[in-house]
């Protein structure tokens, strides 16, 4: 039995403060989004797929010219979004001919060791229930034997039966959502087997009711959240339900503060700056307003509201883009810039998209009006002290995510992110800047890992950086200073092992004037350093990088970033002759560098034009 959730939820006193003291901003309004934008925002990516589709019904992805995992039921899942609303029927015959080929291959899975089963089972579903009356009754009838007539310890690919308990993570969570859908459709019930893995994935939660896969991605723990808050939708009423609603309340409470000013998911880790994350948030939300509408608690009902909204409202200027982008960039989508080395395919992971909007709209209600979301208002700090190991801080429009001990495949330890409420996010920085990274880029990597921080010199002359660090962490100590909408502080204590046992102090605090950073190096530190990447290109958009009398300047799209060198004086100041490029961008890398042991350096982001 997993004792989470015998233990209290650590944020409710929290939650409960803000949500007493929360004023509305001034001039705040609702959006005037509704379940329909949803919809807006997919029909353009099912249109573009409909020429991936060839004449038997498969999808080519248009860059890796081939048929990728997943891509017929993706393709399935989002057109079944669009035939819902009833203004789509153009769309059946080729949902229904991609429907053909992968309830066949789903089938036959055990047989030909189809790439990923358990991820076919959720988008065929939506088909089913949204083609069943528009196909004929033969073409249903194998649908349905094809979805209801296998055996999921045999067909599914992370099952006890071909692997390890441990060894089982977010696969099981699709198939748990697809089983839980063909009994709400009355195609079979396979209760015993959601039980047994639910039994399992109990001890990836954490306290936060935040899902734990290997190497805390924070993009599968909203991603099986999600799976199973579906689960729940339809209709698991189990030995494991008051444990996975409790869960859902958390994680989604949880989501609420690490949600950023601008409405974008968190970074870290694989699959991360996809658009879909933000449309899987948004998915969440929704179900999480109709919970706290049935409850009458209004507040909460309209905050999850709004949060899906900006949620969805954040990925607008890549999802009007022609072609789409699924990754938060304007590079080409045939360069795939930012896709993961090994998946994440263009077809699949834009129908992903499509798909989860589809959902959105299905769980939406549009009576719940909109109220303030947390990350409007601001005036707090969350830390994941140990799964996830993550810092976040809301205030005055600005929003901030520290990772304490990054995954250098995908990241880099320091400050990642700086993002300030209608400013693009990727001039202040969206993620760090991996040297090695695991996803595709256009160029050459940064030569060393990359985020907003400090490094320092030795006497022998050796220079070392915080972002470089992720094991030789050994403890970090995190203290919450202020909490007001005026003022958050808080500072971090690194303590390192690299031979000997060495300190790294940094305080912050965020007004309406921006972040203040100030910096300690070890004792050791002959001279110390700061280093800011200052965006270059977006793919598309060339930024104008200027030097001033201590401090860095960046103008883009309208907007400005200024980094100035506060103390000591003198202080040098340089640009980093290499390209540091992320799934984002470009970047350059600007340097503060002065003698001793402190360095304290401001940014602000402002609108221009």
């Amino acid at each position: 039995m997993n004792d989470i959730i015998k233990k209290r939820y650590p944020l409710d006193e929290k939650i409960q403060n803000l949500l007493k003291k929360q004023d509305w901003p001034e001039g705040w309004k609702p959006s005037g989004v509704t379940r329909d934008f949803y919809l807006e925002l997919s029909r353009p990516i099912v249109k573009m797929a409909l020429a991936w589709q060839d004449e038997t019904g498969r999808i080519i992805d248009p860059f890796a010219r081939k048929e990728t995992p997943t891509a017929n039921a993706r393709f399935v899942g989002a057109c079944a979004g669009l035939i819902q609303s009833g203004r789509d029927d153009d769309l059946v015959e080729p949902c229904a001919l991609s429907m053909d080929r992968a309830c066949e291959d789903l089938y036959t899975a055990h047989l030909t060791n189809l790439v990923g089963p358990e991820f076919y089972v959720k988008e065929l579903m939506l088909g089913y229930v949204n083609l069943r009356d528009k196909a004929d009754k033969k073409r249903v009838s194998r649908w349905k034997q094809c979805l209801a007539d296998y055996d999921p310890e045999k067909t599914y690919a992370q099952v006890l039966s071909k692997c390890a308990a441990d060894k089982i993570h977010n696969f099981c969570t699709f198939a748990m959502a697809g089983e839980a859908f063909k009994a709400h459709e009355g195609l079979v019930d396979n209760e015993a087997f959601i039980d047994r893995y639910l039994d399992l994935q109990k001890n990836h939660f954490t306290e936060f009711g935040m899902y734990r896969d290997p190497n805390d991605p924070m993009t599968y723990d909203w991603v099986a959240r999600m799976n199973l808050t579906l689960m729940m939708e339809w209709g698991y009423r189990g030995k494991q339900a008051a444990f996975v609603d409790e869960m859902l309340r958390r994680g989604a409470l949880t989501g609420l503060l690490f949600t950023s000013s601008t409405g974008e998911a968190p970074y870290g880790g694989r699959s991360n700056q996809q658009n879909f994350n933000e449309a899987t948030l948004a998915l969440i939300c929704e179900y999480e307003a109709r919970r706290y509408a049935r409850l009458g608690n209004r507040q909460l009902a309209g905050m999850f509201k709004r949060t899906a909204h900006l949620a969805i409202q954040s990925i607008r200027r890549w999802l009007t883009m022609n072609p789409v982008r699924f990754t938060k960039n304007e590079f080409l989508p045939e360069s795939e810039h930012g896709r993961e080395s090994g998946y994440g395919y263009y077809a699949v992971y834009s129908l992903l998209i499509a798909s989860q909007l589809g959902v959105a709209y299905r769980l939406a209600d549009d009576t719940i009006p909109e109220t303030p979301a947390f990350c409007e208002t601001g005036g707090f700090m969350l830390n994941l002290p140990d799964a996830f190991h993550k810092i976040f801080a809301t205030g005055g429009g600005y929003h901030v995510e520290i990772d304490t001990r990054a995954d250098l495949h995908y990241d880099a330890t320091g400050l990642g992110r700086i993002h300030r409420a209608g400013i693009p996010t990727e001039l202040g920085l969206s993620i760090p800047i991996p040297a090695h990274p695991n996803y595709i880029l256009t160029g050459p990597a940064s030569i060393r890992n990359a985020a907003m921080g400090p490094g320092w010199t030795t006497p022998e002359g050796k220079t070392f950086w915080l972002s470089d660090l992720s094991e030789e962490i050994v403890g970090v100590e995190v203290t919450d200073l202020a909490e007001s909408p005026e003022k958050v502080q808080w500072s971090v204590a690194y303590t390192i092992n690299m031979g000997n046992r060495l300190v790294i102090r940094e305080s912050y605090c965020i007004t309406r004037s921006g972040l203040e950073v100030t910096s300690v190096a070890p004792d050791t530190a002959e001279q110390i350093l700061a280093q800011i990447p200052l965006l270059e290109t977006d793919g598309a958009r060339v930024a104008r990088i200027r030097e001033e009398n201590r401090a860095f300047v960046v103008d883009y799209a309208g907007c400005s970033l200024r980094a100035e060198c506060v103390t000591p004086v003198p202080a040098e100041q340089y640009i980093e002759s290499f390209p540091a490029p992320n799934r984002n961008g470009i970047y350059r890398i600007g340097c503060f560098k002065a003698a001793g042991r402190r360095l304290a350096w401001r940014l602000s982001i402002q609108r221009t034009g």
